[in-house]
Protein backbone atom coordinates (compact mmCIF):
# COMPACT_ATOMS: atom_id res chain seq x y z
CA UNK A 1 0.00 0.00 0.00
CA UNK A 2 1.45 3.27 -0.68
CA UNK A 3 5.18 1.91 -1.48
CA UNK A 4 6.56 4.70 -3.18
CA UNK A 5 9.92 4.20 -1.74
CA UNK A 6 10.21 1.38 -3.96
CA UNK A 7 9.97 3.35 -6.95
CA UNK A 8 13.31 4.13 -8.72
CA UNK A 9 14.47 7.42 -9.66
CA UNK A 10 12.30 9.11 -12.19
CA UNK A 11 9.89 6.30 -12.30
CA UNK A 12 6.28 7.48 -11.71
CA UNK A 13 3.08 5.45 -10.17
CA UNK A 14 1.14 3.23 -13.05
CA UNK A 15 -2.05 4.87 -14.28
CA UNK A 16 -3.78 1.74 -12.42
CA UNK A 17 -2.12 1.71 -9.94
CA UNK A 18 -4.93 3.25 -7.35
CA UNK A 19 -7.77 0.86 -8.54
CA UNK A 20 -5.33 -1.64 -7.61
CA UNK A 21 -5.74 -0.44 -3.98
CA UNK A 22 -9.05 -0.79 -3.29
CA UNK A 23 -11.78 -2.82 -5.30
CA UNK A 24 -14.62 -0.92 -6.75
CA UNK A 25 -12.42 2.19 -6.89
CA UNK A 26 -13.56 4.69 -9.78
CA UNK A 27 -12.87 8.02 -8.67
CA UNK A 28 -9.47 9.10 -6.75
CA UNK A 29 -9.10 12.38 -4.66
CA UNK A 30 -6.26 13.43 -2.98
CA UNK A 31 -6.13 15.62 -0.29
CA UNK A 32 -2.01 17.10 0.51
CA UNK A 33 -2.63 18.82 4.56
CA UNK A 34 -4.75 16.01 5.65
CA UNK A 35 -4.37 17.69 9.90
CA UNK A 36 -6.32 14.80 11.85
CA UNK A 37 -8.31 13.49 9.22
CA UNK A 38 -11.92 15.01 9.80
CA UNK A 39 -12.28 15.79 6.02
CA UNK A 40 -11.04 12.34 4.85
CA UNK A 41 -12.92 10.54 7.40
CA UNK A 42 -16.57 11.96 6.30
CA UNK A 43 -15.44 12.39 2.62
CA UNK A 44 -14.78 8.86 2.19
CA UNK A 45 -17.86 7.50 4.20
CA UNK A 46 -20.10 10.21 1.98
CA UNK A 47 -18.88 8.54 -1.34
CA UNK A 48 -17.69 4.62 -1.08
CA UNK A 49 -16.73 4.44 -4.21
CA UNK A 50 -14.20 7.04 -4.55
CA UNK A 51 -10.49 6.15 -2.38
CA UNK A 52 -9.43 9.33 -0.77
CA UNK A 53 -5.71 9.82 0.13
CA UNK A 54 -4.32 12.01 2.30
CA UNK A 55 -0.39 13.39 2.86
CA UNK A 56 0.32 15.14 6.39
CA UNK A 57 3.68 15.23 7.59
CA UNK A 58 3.02 15.81 11.07
CA UNK A 59 3.45 12.69 13.22
CA UNK A 60 0.95 13.98 15.50
CA UNK A 61 -1.71 14.23 12.99
CA UNK A 62 -1.24 11.09 11.89
CA UNK A 63 -1.67 9.57 15.32
CA UNK A 64 -4.70 11.11 16.19
CA UNK A 65 -5.84 9.80 12.35
CA UNK A 66 -5.56 6.73 13.09
CA UNK A 67 -7.27 7.03 16.78
CA UNK A 68 -9.93 7.58 15.09
CA UNK A 69 -9.59 5.13 12.20
CA UNK A 70 -11.15 5.81 8.52
CA UNK A 71 -13.52 4.03 6.22
CA UNK A 72 -11.89 1.32 3.88
CA UNK A 73 -11.84 3.77 1.04
CA UNK A 74 -9.72 6.26 2.83
CA UNK A 75 -6.27 6.35 4.07
CA UNK A 76 -3.30 8.36 5.05
CA UNK A 77 0.56 8.50 4.82
CA UNK A 78 3.49 10.79 6.65
CA UNK A 79 4.59 11.90 3.20
CA UNK A 80 5.16 15.29 1.80
CA UNK A 81 2.45 15.73 -0.89
CA UNK A 82 4.18 17.87 -2.58
CA UNK A 83 7.04 15.46 -3.54
CA UNK A 84 4.05 12.88 -4.47
CA UNK A 85 2.19 15.22 -6.96
CA UNK A 86 5.47 16.71 -8.45
CA UNK A 87 7.48 13.29 -9.25
CA UNK A 88 5.35 10.14 -8.34
CA UNK A 89 1.85 10.35 -9.69
CA UNK A 90 1.20 9.63 -13.05
CA UNK A 91 -0.04 12.02 -15.85
CA UNK A 92 -4.30 12.12 -15.50
CA UNK A 93 -4.48 9.58 -12.42
CA UNK A 94 -6.09 11.95 -10.04
CA UNK A 95 -9.85 13.09 -10.69
CA UNK A 96 -9.52 15.72 -7.85
CA UNK A 97 -7.16 17.45 -4.97
CA UNK A 98 -7.72 19.01 -1.55
CA UNK A 99 -5.97 21.51 0.20
CA UNK A 100 -7.98 23.58 3.48
CA UNK A 101 -6.24 25.75 5.06
CA UNK A 102 -2.62 25.57 4.15
CA UNK A 103 0.05 26.88 6.61
CA UNK A 104 0.63 30.50 5.24
CA UNK A 105 4.05 30.66 6.44
CA UNK A 106 3.84 34.48 7.50
CA UNK A 107 7.78 35.08 7.93
CA UNK A 108 9.69 36.43 4.60
CA UNK A 109 12.40 33.59 5.17
CA UNK A 110 9.91 30.52 5.38
CA UNK A 111 8.04 31.23 2.33
CA UNK A 112 9.78 28.96 0.46
CA UNK A 113 8.05 26.32 2.82
CA UNK A 114 4.81 27.53 1.19
CA UNK A 115 3.33 24.72 -0.81
CA UNK A 116 1.49 26.27 -3.99
CA UNK A 117 4.80 27.07 -6.07
CA UNK A 118 4.91 26.69 -9.72
CA UNK A 119 6.35 23.41 -9.59
CA UNK A 120 3.36 22.35 -7.19
CA UNK A 121 0.86 23.94 -9.23
CA UNK A 122 2.20 22.61 -13.01
CA UNK A 123 1.99 19.00 -11.11
CA UNK A 124 -1.44 19.21 -10.05
CA UNK A 125 -2.46 20.03 -13.50
CA UNK A 126 -0.53 17.13 -14.69
CA UNK A 127 -1.80 14.07 -12.29
CA UNK A 128 -5.15 15.48 -12.91
CA UNK A 129 -7.95 14.01 -14.95
CA UNK A 130 -8.92 16.31 -17.90
CA UNK A 131 -12.46 17.08 -16.00
CA UNK A 132 -10.17 17.14 -12.79
CA UNK A 133 -10.30 20.25 -9.95
CA UNK A 134 -8.58 21.72 -6.62
CA UNK A 135 -10.62 22.48 -4.04
CA UNK A 136 -8.76 25.91 -2.08
CA UNK A 137 -9.97 27.07 1.26
CA UNK A 138 -7.46 29.41 3.27
CA UNK A 139 -8.85 32.20 6.08
CA UNK A 140 -5.70 34.34 4.46
CA UNK A 141 -7.15 36.39 1.42
CA UNK A 142 -3.36 37.40 0.55
CA UNK A 143 -2.20 34.06 0.45
CA UNK A 144 -5.78 33.30 -1.61
CA UNK A 145 -4.90 35.54 -4.05
CA UNK A 146 -1.13 34.46 -4.22
CA UNK A 147 -2.78 30.82 -4.56
CA UNK A 148 -5.08 31.83 -7.19
CA UNK A 149 -2.53 33.52 -9.48
CA UNK A 150 -0.07 30.63 -9.35
CA UNK A 151 -2.77 27.69 -10.18
CA UNK A 152 -4.24 30.35 -13.13
CA UNK A 153 -0.84 30.45 -14.52
CA UNK A 154 -0.18 26.54 -14.38
CA UNK A 155 -3.85 26.43 -17.20
CA UNK A 156 -6.17 26.72 -13.98
CA UNK A 157 -9.42 28.72 -13.89
CA UNK A 158 -10.94 29.75 -10.67
CA UNK A 159 -14.93 28.89 -10.23
CA UNK A 160 -17.04 29.58 -7.65
CA UNK A 161 -17.12 27.12 -5.05
CA UNK A 162 -18.23 27.19 -1.34
CA UNK A 163 -18.77 24.29 1.16
CA UNK A 164 -22.38 24.02 2.32
CA UNK A 165 -21.58 24.80 5.92
CA UNK A 166 -23.81 21.75 7.38
CA UNK A 167 -21.77 19.53 5.15
CA UNK A 168 -19.85 16.91 7.96
CA UNK A 169 -16.86 17.16 5.71
CA UNK A 170 -15.00 19.85 6.74
CA UNK A 171 -11.50 19.66 8.28
CA UNK A 172 -11.31 20.52 11.77
CA UNK A 173 -10.09 24.66 11.31
CA UNK A 174 -12.97 24.82 8.89
CA UNK A 175 -15.52 23.89 11.81
CA UNK A 176 -13.40 26.20 13.74
CA UNK A 177 -13.39 28.93 12.08
CA UNK A 178 -16.90 28.99 10.78
CA UNK A 179 -18.24 29.02 14.49
CA UNK A 180 -16.05 32.04 15.16
CA UNK A 181 -18.02 33.49 12.01
CA UNK A 182 -14.38 33.88 10.49
CA UNK A 183 -14.60 35.26 6.56
CA UNK A 184 -13.05 31.99 4.63
CA UNK A 185 -11.62 32.09 1.32
CA UNK A 186 -12.53 29.28 -1.08
CA UNK A 187 -12.89 28.34 -4.76
CA UNK A 188 -12.88 25.38 -7.44
CA UNK A 189 -9.48 25.40 -9.70
CA UNK A 190 -10.39 23.49 -12.78
CA UNK A 191 -8.14 22.07 -14.93
CA UNK A 192 -8.02 23.55 -18.72
CA UNK A 193 -7.62 21.73 -21.56
CA UNK A 194 -4.50 21.56 -23.35
CA UNK A 195 -3.76 23.73 -26.61
CA UNK A 196 -4.54 21.91 -29.09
Amino acid sequence: MLHFGLLNPGERLPPDYWASLVAGTRRVEVEIGSGDGRFLFEAALAAPDTLFVGFEVRAASIARTERRGLPKNAMIKRLDGRWCVEHVFADASIDAYHTYFPDPWWKKRHAKRRIFTLAFASGLHRTLKPDGCVYLITDVETRYREIADTLEAAGFVAAPWERDPASPAQSSYERKYRAQGRRLFSARFEKLPAAA
